[in-house]
């Protein structure tokens, strides 16, 4: 695979790079004002973009174990379990222990979790659109796919 000019000047290595060549400086950036946004907009009803990503994640498993939360929510498992608690404790997940390993503990939304589920969404659909309003379908296709494959290749 050739690489280019622009490429090489993103390699931390390479002695042209600084932070403005850098994918990753700006990926944090647009992933830090998301939260802010994201946050101003979610703490009104008493969330926030971790339980967001609980919230979500759980609406597509039904019930998941903590560790595979904190997999794909790509947090350490001992942050995603206090997380979990304090959730099960404002009602918004039930936890119990797996009746296939007693080692593991399974999380599932209660009606309150699926209830603040249509609440953020409706909240994060604001930020979405204000992001993507003017990006076309192929746009957003590639951009995934890049994402993606970007994320494959660090995993």
């Amino acid at each position: 695979m050739k690489r280019g000019k622009i490429w090489k000047r993103a390699d931390p290595t390479d002695p042209s790079f600084s932070p403005q060549t850098s994918p990753f400086f700006h990926l944090s950036r647009l992933v830090g004002l998301y939260h802010l946004r994201m946050d101003a907009h979610l703490k009104p009803i008493g969330m926030d973009v971790p339980r967001w990503r609980v919230i979500n994640i759980l609406y597509e498993h039904e019930t998941a174990a903590i560790s595979t939360i904190a997999d794909l929510a790509v947090t350490r498992v001992s942050t995603m379990t206090k997380l979990i608690y304090r959730m099960e404790g404002e009602g918004l997940t039930k936890t119990s222990v797996s009746a296939q390993d007693g080692r593991v503990t399974e999380v599932r939304l209660t009606e309150k979790g699926r209830a603040a589920l249509d609440l953020v969404r409706a909240k994060a659909g604001l930020i979405f659109q204000r992001a993507f309003h003017d990006i076309p379908d192929n746009e957003m296709e590639h951009l995934m796919q890049m994402i993606q494959k970007i994320y494959d290749n660090i995993y």
